[in-house]
């Protein structure tokens, strides 16, 4: 089972390179499932996904890949959004400061950061939901707990448009998705648990209409299915139909055929179509369902999709159901979709610390869905690290869906081996239990298996038919066979998570524990162990040669063993180093070695040559070029290092970051092309560019193996197979045949039938052209008479026009001169009017104000008045206070008595006076109104006078065109007496050269009519001759065919003569060896045992079943051949005979072609039993030869031969004679249809008309 070497040839003396070499991603097969809407179609052929550090642009079509970078290696994003037009690429942070990245996907460039406003304290760290309007010019985001808040962001200005709250006014609710209107950009709908929001906006203002009893709703998801109709699924499994924001309808998922949007009364349609709850108008909150369903995570309506073909939605975890759109008001569930559940059930003690985030409760729990502008199929992620894919068109029913690309590993990759001689590399899923088998050039996998027990460690034997797997309970070494693994030993070796072969594949290393144990696998034994490791061995390398095996491990050791010995020979301890990856040169004289410390040390003699520092952090592995030019390394979470050997404190390295965690394996394939990286759930193939001198170079005749190991059962069924399809090509294409015959047959009596009735349609259409040039010439006849009738009605007409304009023109002149006299009338009476309204208003105005001035003066002065008297009273008051004391009381009294009085007149006198101020100022209001009004009128009165003075100028112009009018239809009527005086002119003429052509006319009938009779009569021999040609035409063909066949006969009995010739000398030698070992048989017949040994040795030697087997072969293929040149000529005589009968009405020269059609067949009955002869002595050689029972006896067949090859000229000179035969009968037929041809074209020169001038 040793492998030969590839034949690697290493320059000594290689240029001088200071850069390291350049690492370009050419595939990279992976996917972030934690990011919501992780797949978007930019195009029908192109895919955007997460995966790894990077987004990827994946055009399928092409098979390339393009990259964008993010920002942190891609561990912060939560959610990616893609607007309507594809020209715009949103990706949501999370973290402390909160930020949306739009990127172009068609430059796959960075455009612009969008960081929270800062006028508002947001202290969210995630985004929750993110979308763009229609138009694609703004940008929805909806930040989320505490703040809650809906931010609009302008794309072409990267501006502020608007922000508002957006869960409910009591801080209720939390946001799940923003579905913005497919028409308006203002219009959008938030939905979530608890929360549904019809929004409106309006001068950058948003407000809430329709339906708003949310409180007791889980909505998951939410779409538009027209500008006004809106689709909601619930937690519980419930399908909400909102119209123009208000809630109409409630479906429940679990049961329902169909969607029907049209009011029952309006809706024609019938029939059973799930349980559906009309709702009120004012609903309170979500009428009870039909069906009892329970709200959990499996009844859930998520993610639903609308497209022009309708709508999808999740529903039953793992399942998808696809609505299409019958009309616009009718939906009907055609398929639903079912994603395959790959669900690994593991205990908790089996769940380590790197797989913990891959482990989810349903794998098949759909993440996001994707379809593309054609709309022909439906992209689906999960929870599970794959893209599933299922056809929209053509399917029906429950359809479960397929792997969209190559199928991707779920969980860590535990190891990566390629193989030496071919270009394929092999990967192994501790997660998935899967192996899997890649072909790096054509970007397929080849072989993928899924197995019970964890998958530990692999690698390729360098033939790359045998691998080596260890198990979590055993090592195995399996053979790679062409669809399958299949178990051909295995080693009690439990949990081996490292096992390498050797270069030339006879002898490969696992590591049990600390301990080294090298087996052969040639015979599977076990040869040795290699101990002296205290910790756990993370590396092996074998040299070129196999002479020197390394290993190092935790403990901070570089072994050096040497095989030959199983000695230790050099050992390197760094205790402060872990390390983790190891590579020993061609040479064996160098190792390198990575480790936890971030360095790379190479090792010569158990000491510490060179060592580079690359990273502050631990470097997991290591691959180095077979040239041992360059190096790889990985470290720092997935970020990969090239370098140049040898190193040295100042070499310089490149940094490639495409994964986002821990790479657990590398590889370099074995022509330094290719590097192959793995993380988990994700592959990256790189090529390495720049380093074409530091590449090993390979032999010149080396080509990379394409054979692939099958099991003989395997092969043998397969062949079977192919017969068997081979055998039923042959029947259906005899069937193909046959149906082909009868449909031309069927074809020909359609076409017959076509063309008569073509004819009969011509000879309709000519009568009918007849006819419609008869009533063509009646109708141009009235036409004639109507034009003289309709130029007499139009003079007439025109006359009365005349008068009428000119009475209608009196009239409107007798109307102008009123309306002129009315007008001076109304301006005199207005003028008048206006100056007495005027003096009146004056006159008023002196009155009114001349009576308020004398009333004023008089309330003043007797105001002034009682303040005199009241100063009085109260110096009197005073005086006779100080008199009197002893009357005070009772001269108070009397006194406030009199001043009360006195005070309530004076207080009655106020008020009558207000009474007359206010009286007065009404009157004053008044008038100023009654003023007002005359104003008003006689602003009226002025728009009327406009008005008429308008009327009167539209009047003056319609008497100007009136005018205009007349004298123009004067010049059209005189120009037409001219058109009709020319044309009664013309007239005349016309009927003279009518008269002529009639006479004419008449005459050429006389001529054509004989003619055409003659013309007739030819054309119908004509088409008699060509029907005759055709048929000689057929019959000729039909027996060249036939004279062809013959010929390829007669070459196959040549054939057969000469292989008989070949046999018969073949059996005289082997008869020639059966004498001289049977007369050396019976040199031995004293000795027994000897003869029955030499006797057996006869048998087996020349009884050979394979030439009875061939014989039996040839027979039966002969017995087809007769069957089936029989079945020809009986068919090709049948035609002849249908032929023959069809010519009966011909000439006596078409019977001199049927008597030789005769000749023909009995020339072929002649074959037949000259074929049935060669039978005969095919049966008789095979006789001859021993291959039948009845076999000649040893005497007779030198004689039977001879009579064969006696025979042989006689019968060539037989089939030579019936071939001249044949030909001269060709020939004459030929020169029979040459002088047809020449008496055809005879009778057509000498019969057809020749034209008339």
């Amino acid at each position: 089972m040793a492998a030969e070497p590839v034949k690697i040839t290493i320059k000594e003396s290689l240029p001088v390179i200071t850069t390291p070499p350049v690492l370009v991603p050419r595939l990279l097969l992976g996917l972030n499932t934690a990011v919501k809407g992780n797949v978007q179609f930019l195009s029908d052929d192109e895919l955007i996904y997460p995966a790894g550090a990077v987004l990827a642009f994946h055009n399928t079509t092409l098979k390339k890949q393009k990259y964008i970078r993010l920002p942190e290696k891609g561990a912060n994003i939560n959610l990616i959004a893609l607007s309507p037009n594809k020209k715009h690429l949103a990706i949501c942070d999370v973290g402390d400061k909160v930020s949306v990245t739009l990127y172009d996907p068609v430059s796959y460039k960075k455009r612009k950061q969008i960081y929270m406003p800062t006028e508002r304290d947001i202290s969210a760290k995630r985004v929750e939901a993110v979308s763009f309007t229609c138009d694609s010019k703004c940008l929805i985001f909806v930040v989320g707990d505490p703040d809650w808040l809906m931010i609009i962001f302008k794309i072409d200005k990267i501006k502020l448009d608007s922000i508002t709250r957006a869960n409910n006014s009591n801080n209720t609710g939390s946001v799940i998705q923003i579905c913005p209107n497919p028409t308006d950009s203002n219009l959008l709908v938030l939905v979530g648990n608890g929360l549904f929001r019809s929004l409106s906006c309006a001068e950058g203002i948003w407000r809430q209409f329709g339906f708003n009893k949310a409180e007791n709703l889980n909505i998951a998801s939410a779409c538009w299915i027209t500008q006004d109709r809106l689709l909601a699924g619930t937690t519980h499994g419930k399908l909400m139909y909102f119209e123009n924001g208000e809630l109409k309808r409630v479906y429940h998922a679990i049961d329902t055929i169909a969607l029907i949007l049209k009011d029952s009364n309006d809706s024609k349609e019938s029939g059973f179509f799930g349980s559906a709850t009309i709702v009120p108008p004012e609903p309170t909150t979500e009428t009870a369902p039909t069906t009892s369903v329970a709200e959990n995570d499996n009844n859930s309506i998520s993610h639903l999709t609308n497209f022009a073909r309708g709508f999808v939605f999740c529903f039953q975890r793992g399942a998808l159901q696809y609505f299409e759109k019958v009309t616009a008001h009718k939906y009907v569930r055609k398929v639903i979709f079912r994603i395959p559940d790959n669900n690994i059930v593991r205990l908790d003690d089996d769940i380590k610390e790197d797989q913990e985030e891959f482990i989810h409760e349903y794998y098949n729990e759909v993440n996001s869905i994707a379809i593309p502008p054609s709309e022909n199929r439906i992209l689906v992620t999960c929870n599970e690290t794959q893209i599933y894919v299922g056809k929209l068109l053509g399917t029906e029913g429950d359809v479960t869906m397929s792997v969209h690309g190559l199928p991707l590993h779920h969980g860590p990759i535990c190891s990566v081996a390629v193989c030496t001689w071919k270009p394929i590399f092999m990967t192994a899923g501790c997660f998935d239990r899967t192996l899997r088998i890649w072909n790096y050039e054509n970007e397929t996998i080849e072989l993928l298996k899924r197995y019970q027990e964890d998958i530990l460690t692999c690698d390729l034997h360098p033939t790359g038919y045998f691998t080596v797997v260890g198990f979590s309970d055993k090592l195995r070494v399996l053979k790679i066979m062409m669809n399958d693994f299949v178990s051909d030993r295995e080693y009690p070796i439990r949990g081996c998570k490292l096992v390498k072969y050797s270069k030339l594949g006879h002898l490969f290393a696992a590591v049990n524990g600390n301990m080294i144990q090298v087996y052969s696998s040639v015979s599977y034994e076990h040869m040795f162990n290699l101990k002296g490791h205290n910790g756990i061995v993370t590396s092996i390398s074998w040299a070129h040669d196999d002479y020197k095996l390394s290993s190092c491990g935790t403990e901070g050791a570089v072994y050096e063993w040497q095989i030959s010995t199983t000695r230790r020979i050099c050992e390197t301890i760094i205790k402060v180093c872990q390390f983790s990856g190891l590579a020993i040169t061609n040479d064996g004289k160098s190792n390198f070695a990575v480790g936890s410390d971030g360095r790379v040390r190479e090792i010569v003699n158990s000491n510490v040559y060179n060592e580079l520092k690359i990273t502050s952090n631990s470097l997991e592995c290591m691959a180095m070029a077979n040239s041992d030019a360059m190096m790889f390394t990985a470290g720092n979470n997935g970020t990969v290092y090239s370098l140049l050997i040898p190193i040295s404190d100042t070499s310089c390295t490149n940094e490639y970051s495409i994964h986002n965690k821990k790479i657990s394996a590398m590889q370099i394939t074995y022509d330094d092309k290719w590097v192959i990286t793995a993380s988990p759930s994700c592959i990256c193939i790189w090529r390495i560019a720049g380093a074409d001198s530091r590449m090993v170079r390979l032999d010149k005749e080396f080509v990379p193996s394409t054979e692939v190991m099958i099991k003989r059962s395997d092969l043998l069924d397969k062949l079977a197979q192919i017969k068997e399809l081979q055998v039923r090509i042959n029947e259906m294409q005899t069937e193909h045949s046959y149906q082909m015959r009868q449909t031309v047959g069927a074809h020909t009596a359609i076409m017959t039938d076509m063309r008569t009735r073509f004819q009969q349609s011509i000879d309709e259409l000519k009568e009918k052209n007849e006819n419609l040039e008869l009533e063509h010439n009646i109708e141009m006849s009235n036409i004639n008479m109507e034009i003289a009738k309709m130029s007499n009605q139009n003079d007439a007409y025109v006359q009365k026009l005349e008068a009428s304009y000119i009475e209608k023109l009196i009239v409107e002149y007798d109307k102008y001169m009123l309306l002129e006299e009315r007008l001076c009338k109304m301006r005199m009476t207005y003028d008048k009017e206006l100056e007495e309204l005027a003096e009146a208003k004056r006159v008023s105005e002196k009155t009114i104000t001349h009576t308020y001035d004398v009333q004023l003066r008089n309330k003043t002065g007797l105001v002034e008045e009682l303040r005199t008297k009241v100063a009085l009273m109260a110096k009197e008051a005073e005086t006779t206070k100080e008199q009197i004391e002893d009357d005070a009381d009772r001269e108070i009294y009397e006194i406030k008595a009199e001043f009360e009085k006195e005070l309530r007149d004076e207080q009655d006198l106020n008020v009558r006076l207000r009474g007359e101020t206010q009286s007065s100022k009404k009157k004053l209001q008044i008038s100023q109104k009654s003023i007002d009004d005359l104003m008003h009128t006689l602003h009226t009165h002025e728009i009327e006078q406009h008005k008429l003075r308008t009327v009167i100028f539209g009047l003056e112009q319609t008497i100007n065109d009136l005018k205009n009018e007349i004298a123009e239809r004067d010049l059209t009527i005189q120009d037409k007496e001219k058109r009709i005086s020319e044309l009664k002119d013309k007239n005349l003429e016309l009927e003279k050269l009518k008269f002529i052509l009639e006479f004419k006319i008449d005459e050429l009938k006389a001529q054509i009519e004989p003619r055409d009779r003659t013309i007739a009569e030819q054309t119908e021999q004509i088409t008699d001759m060509l029907t005759e040609l055709e048929n000689l035409q057929k019959i000729i063909q039909s027996l060249e065919l036939q004279l062809t066949k013959m010929r390829e006969k007669l070459r196959a009995a040549d054939n057969e003569t000469k292989r008989e010739v070949v046999r018969n000398r073949a059996a005289k030698a082997n008869l020639k060896r059966i004498k001289t070992e049977i007369h050396f048989a019976s040199g031995m017949i004293q000795d027994i045992p000897k003869m029955q040994k030499a006797v057996r040795e006869m048998y087996h030697k020349h009884n050979a079943d394979k030439d009875f087997a061939i014989t039996h072969a040839e027979d039966a293929e002969a017995k087809k051949e007769f069957m089936r040149q029989r079945d020809f000529l009986e068919r090709s005589v049948k035609a002849l005979r249908a032929q023959v009968t069809k010519s009966k009405s011909y000439t006596g020269e078409n019977l001199r072609l049927v008597e030789q059609n005769s000749q023909l067949i009995n020339e072929t009955n002649n074959l037949r039993k000259s074929l049935k002869v060669e039978r005969k002595d095919n049966k008789r050689m095979s006789a001859l030869l021993g291959c039948k029972s009845n076999a000649i006896p040893a005497g007779k067949p030198s004689m039977l031969l001879e009579k064969a090859l006696a025979t042989k000229d006689e019968i060539r000179q037989e089939y030579v004679g019936i071939i001249e035969d044949d030909q001269k009968s060709m020939e004459i037929l030929h020169a029979e249809n040459a002088r047809l041809r020449a008496k055809i074209t005879n009778i057509l020169d000498t019969h057809i008309p020749k034209p008339l001038y």
